[in-house]
């Protein structure tokens, strides 16, 4: 089971990953096998799937940022509240909010559920 101050070093520690466009890092706390699901997009199941989604979206979106806005833990499930702030390329900076609830097993997610609208913030 993880605890309050595990899940909240680890979350931090994952979206500072996400911000710097780290997509192998942030992937490294999934499991082989974990299942990951953004939005109403298809799931998408392990490791290197993950961090290819994540190195996709990056890329696909104005810079942004994971401001986490609490952290709730659920015997092994983490419950999250952040908001994404996105700048756009004349300054403006959208707040998107987003919940992603989080499966952990032996210490690694094993279940990855956001749950936004990240389209604001899309390139193009």
């Amino acid at each position: 089971m993880i605890t309050t101050d595990e899940a909240e070093a680890m979350v931090h520690t994952m979206c500072a990953a996400a911000d710097a466009h780290d997509a192998t890092a942030f992937a490294s706390y999934f499991s082989e096998d974990a299942y990951f699901r953004f939005g109403n997009g298809d799931p998408l199941t392990g490791r290197a799937a993950v961090a290819e989604a994540t190195a996709a979206t990056v890329s696909a979106t104005y810079p942004i940022r994971h401001r986490v806005d609490q952290i709730a833990v659920v015997g092994r499930q983490l419950f999250c509240r952040f908001t994404i702030q996105a700048t756009t390329p004349d300054g403006e900076v959208l707040d998107l909010p987003c919940v992603t609830v989080i499966g952990m097993e032996d210490g690694l997610i094993v279940d990855y559920r956001v749950h936004m609208d990240i389209s604001p913030a899309l390139i193009g």
